[in-house]
């Protein structure tokens, strides 16, 4: 994901390996890769096929440093919760 490329109200086309399913039509955090909460999105359509997921996304709002800061820190929490441990570099972890 560019992550530079990112805007309100622009639509940006995504591809995730394995099946997932997402709310469709239903703000969701954006996260990239470090678990950093990047926007709100909305799924505005989803298809499952050869072991991945497709589809694309609305950016709905853009988050401001502070609302960034607080809702990566959230995420970060959730992640070493599900891990049961103390993660210091989140690039990467993945969580099922």
């Amino acid at each position: 994901m560019d992550e530079s490329a990112l805007k309100e109200g622009g639509v940006f086309e995504f591809t995730k390996d394995e099946y997932r399913i997402y709310p469709v039509d239903q703000p969701v955090d954006l996260i990239n890769r470090n678990w950093e909460a990047l926007a709100r999105v909305v799924v505005v359509e989803m298809t499952c096929a050869n072991k991945k997921t497709c589809g694309k996304y609305k950016v709905v709002k853009m988050y401001g440093e502070e609302e960034r800061k607080i809702l990566t820190k959230y995420w970060q929490e959730i992640v070493e919760i599900k891990k049961r441990q103390k993660i210091d570099d989140f690039f990467d972890v993945k969580v099922s």
